[in-house]
């Protein structure tokens, strides 16, 4: 299918953010719980163990409600009962600001190094009065699991070996059970119902209307941090160190802004994400190819129209019950890596934390399902003198009985799906499937040349 794409004047898209923030309820933890302990069952697990600190928290705060802040933690959930939160001092009292019912265990060893250290337990000893015994099957959960291809055995385990050396020193059979959570596949985290979709919504408005604003204000002369200025949260927490670059420490995106000023004809590269959410957008800091370097000024047709044909594609052929494979085979037919230098993977699920796993490896035979919530990211890595092109953002795929949830109960919400869905359609030529629900205000929305502010790609 030729996809005919375009620089052309279009008005840009509207970024609201709801008025109130959508906190989730004890009902939702309460199901989230119950899941689990639905597949531990069906996984033969007589206790699951999930392990949390600053970096690897999304696991935790999925039956928590919070991310340990400062300090290591653990969470123990057993068949029944209240689960057990094991604390260090900063966080041993956040079991009377969430939601969950939880039952809070002080362990200092979890403390920042140099704090208190006064009648500590042995973390044995916390294990066993959770209700952990000789003999049971217990699943640990961290951020990864592993198979062949990782170069390490399966079923290795990347928590803290202290953990798991006082797990079987009371006799535990223990093994890595972070798949129950993560698994592209069947993770529990991986399929979201209405309320998920409702607060990472929100996240998303807020993403949106950011990098938006960053794009708006860009100008030579300021620094990156002038920049990146645009960027509020809120106060809500952020998924990814925020990110702006200029020139040729662009080419690797991932660095926080300097006091490095921008040029005319600089590249910029920025992500921002918060809980739920993350925007991520490259492009020159340019009105046109006049103002770049005449050795790159085919950029626009050579580089950023080829990757906004494979985005609008990745687009239109999202959906319910398609492959990972399909969406693998999709970059590499439209750009191959051989020949595109990407080495990532053609988008990803998304959730707390910015990247949970990816269907879309190659070969992939996982479909995509109802409540699946999918990051738009390829990022390509043409050789220099040339810079890439990317925009990342997020879609949720919701079958007839989701969608006319979401109608029902939350008509706002559905509005502006609906607003985002005819902007697609209407402005920038993409049709989406109807079970394919734009989250962000900035899906498909590329300004390859931020200073020509009216102009965007389109098909069409």
């Amino acid at each position: 299918m030729a996809t005919q794409v375009t620089w052309t004047e279009v008005p840009a898209p509207v970024c609201e953010v709801p008025p109130k923030y959508p906190h989730l309820t004890k009902e939702v933890y309460d199901r989230r719980l119950a899941r689990l302990r639905a597949r531990m069952k069906q996984e033969g697990l007589d206790a699951v163990v999930v392990y949390a600190d600053r970096e690897h928290a999304a696991n935790f705060s999925y039956l928590t409600g919070f991310g340990p802040r400062f300090e290591e933690a653990l969470l123990i959930v057993l068949p029944e009962g209240t689960p057990t939160a094991v604390l260090g001092a900063e966080n041993v009292d956040m079991v009377h600001f969430t939601p969950v019912e939880l039952k809070g265990v002080f362990y200092p060893t979890f403390g920042l190094m140099g704090q208190p250290r006064v009648n500590v337990p042995a973390l044995e000893q916390i294990l066993r009065e959770a209700g952990l015994e000789r003999g049971m099957r217990v699943g640990t959960v961290g951020w990864k699991y592993y198979t062949e291809a990782d170069g390490c055995p399966p079923g290795s385990i990347e928590i803290p070996h202290f953990i798991v050396e006082a797990l079987q020193a009371v006799g535990a059979e223990v093994r890595n059970g972070t798949q129950l959570f993560m698994s592209p596949r069947d993770g529990l985290r991986t399929v979201l119902d209405a309320e998920e979709i409702v607060a990472y919504e929100y996240a998303a408005c807020l993403v949106a209307r950011s990098i938006l604003r960053v794009m708006d204000e860009a100008a030579p002369g300021k620094t990156e941090m002038e920049l990146a200025a645009p960027m509020q949260n809120m106060g809500l927490p952020l998924s990814v160190h925020p990110m702006l670059s200029v020139g040729e420490k662009a080419r690797f995106g991932l660095t926080s802004p300097t006091d490095r000023v921008a040029a005319r004809g600089d590249f910029l590269t920025t992500a921002y994400g918060i809980e739920g959410a993350l925007t991520c957008r490259a492009a020159f800091l340019a009105a046109g190819p006049q103002d770049l370097a005449p050795e790159i000024r085919d950029w626009l047709e050579r580089i950023a129209m080829p990757f906004y044909t494979f985005a609008a594609r990745w687009l239109g052929e999202v959906g319910i019950g398609v492959s990972g494979g399909h969406i693998w085979n999709l970059a590499e037919s439209l750009l191959p890596r051989a020949e595109w230098g990407w080495v990532l993977n053609p988008g990803h699920l998304i959730g707390v934390d910015e990247w949970i796993s990816t269907p879309f490896t190659e070969g992939s035979d996982v479909q995509l399902q109802s409540g699946n919530y999918i990051q738009l990211d390829l990022i390509i890595i043409p050789k220099p003198p040339y810079f890439g092109a990317d925009l990342e953002d997020g879609i949720v795929l919701a079958d007839e009985a989701l969608r006319r949830q979401l109608e029902r109960e939350y008509p706002d919400l559905w509005a502006r799906f609906t607003r985002r869905r005819e902007y697609l359609r209407n402005v920038l030529g993409i049709e989406l499937g109807e079970d394919v629900l734009p989250m962000s205000d900035l899906l498909g929305y590329y300004r390859p040349f931020l200073l020509t502010r009216e102009k965007a790609l389109v098909v069409g």
